[in-house]
């Protein structure tokens, strides 16, 4: 009886195993999508509210800011956004770059990788990949090497912002280097290039509206 007891509890045992669902079925929370707003920002509805998503790591030009023009490829940016979000919803995960500042911008906007919900595409690298936008560097991000390296094949196939038109030709491919958290740029030689500074062409410097370096000037 006893050992008739114990095989009893074991098949029991096994078939709670076998039918618990695994954590890789288990959806995240998704929301609706209410509007873009610009190239790299959109409103999601958030338990019952309109909240404003900063995408992180991504920076596209400006079309509806208050004290500067339509910069160039702003409503090819805005467009491209509204074509993958548009009628659709979203998850969220957030970086733990931002966790001091409680995941928000000094517009109170929401900092988050945005994933569109029905195939999981990552929207923040969808962006930067096709020419739509810049890796951000501005601010340190988990995914800031990643990202660079999608702008510069985005920049190397002349995708997007980066195509030669007659209005924007193509500014030179020389690398400079910076670093995180800097709007600096420097030779390699320079003093203030290490072993963890990062590189990027000079178009894309300029094109973030970073700083020469004074020491190195390059």
């Amino acid at each position: 009886m006893k050992y008739a007891l114990i095989a009893l509890l074991l098949v029991i045992t096994l078939l709670g195993l076998f039918t618990c669902p695994a954590k890789s079925t288990i959806a995240a929370d998704v929301y609706d999508v209410v509007r873009v707003v610009d190239g790299d920002t959109f409103i999601a509805s958030i338990d019952a509210r309109n909240v404003r998503v900063r995408l992180i790591g991504v920076d596209t030009p400006e079309s509806v800011h208050p004290n500067k023009a339509v910069e160039h490829f702003a409503l090819e940016a805005s467009a491209f956004l509204k074509k993958l979000l548009e009628g659709e919803q979203v998850y969220f995960i957030y970086d733990q770059n931002n966790s001091a500042i409680n995941h928000k911008d000094r517009y109170d906007r929401m900092l988050a990788y945005a994933y569109r919900a029905r195939d999981s595409l990552f929207v923040n690298a969808e962006i930067v990949r096709q020419g739509y936008g810049h890796a951000y560097s501005k601010y340190p991000f988990t995914r800031l090497e990643e990202f660079l390296k999608y702008e510069r094949n985005a920049r190397h196939h002349k995708l997007g912002l980066w195509a030669e038109t007659d209005d924007y030709p193509a500014l030179s491919d020389s690398l400079v280097w910076f670093n995180a958290g800097s709007n600096k740029y420097h030779r390699e030689s320079c003093r203030y290039t290490t072993a963890k500074s990062l590189s990027m062409s000079l178009s894309e410097a300029i094109a973030k509206n970073y700083q020469p370096c004074k020491i190195c000037q390059p």
